[in-house]
């Protein structure tokens, strides 16, 4: 959570928002559920509203290596970063409908994208990069965190569950959410374990806020 999720404001790819109270909170909420997770490296996108989350994770694990890649980096939202979707004005209406809209094509169409920003495809081919390369840099090490932002990891699970990024639809990601997935290298593939787990927040009545 920042402050800016709780205005409204779609943060995206270029504004590095930090984490507020709230969010920070959260993060320590998370951080505590993964503690007995015998976690040896904690990985992050380079933004600090994801990078502060990990390093509460990384609190608890501080023997676990702390990696940074800009590929786990959220979604480029293009023109509609910055831009306020819900402070119920006509505008904000607008550029919600185009939001939304935009949202809507991505699921039938991996080369759709926001104006000025990036396409479904675009998002999920780096951050699979992101991934293959974390895994190829810590082949040894079998419990992974990975803390990224809503819409890339929803892009990034299609793919690896499904083969394709535009079914993201319904996969859920709410704030500091844990998803655990087991990786079979002998097989190349994915299994989900659990997904979109909010207990940690949820039962001390944290607050929720906005994902872009």
């Amino acid at each position: 959570m920042t402050d800016w999720n709780r205005r409204g404001l779609v943060q995206g790819a270029g504004h590095d928002i930090p984490l507020n109270e709230d969010g920070r909170a959260q993060a320590i909420y998370a951080a505590e559920e993964l503690a007995a997770v015998p976690i040896t490296v904690v990985a992050s996108s380079h933004l600090s509203r994801a990078s502060e989350t990990a390093d509460a994770v990384h609190a608890v694990h501080p023997a676990a290596a702390r990696l940074v890649n800009e590929g786990f980096g959220e979604c480029n939202y293009g023109d509609l970063e910055g831009k306020c979707l819900h402070d119920g004005s006509e505008e904000a209406r607008r550029l919600l409908d185009q939001f939304d809209q935009v949202s809507l094509d991505m699921e039938g169409d991996v080369n759709a994208g926001y104006p000025g920003g990036e396409t479904a495809q675009q998002v999920a081919t780096r951050a699979k990069r992101a991934l293959w390369k974390l895994l190829d840099d810590c082949p040894e090490d079998r419990h992974i965190c990975i803390v990224g932002h809503g819409r890339i990891n929803r892009l990034l699970l299609a793919n690896l569950l499904y083969g394709d990024a535009t079914r993201f639809a319904p996969i859920e990601q709410g704030n500091t959410a844990i998803s655990v997935f087991d990786y079979d290298p002998g097989k190349d593939g994915w299994a989900e374990v659990v997904l979109n787990y909010c207990s940690h927040t949820e039962d001390r009545g944290a607050a929720s806020g906005g994902c872009y």
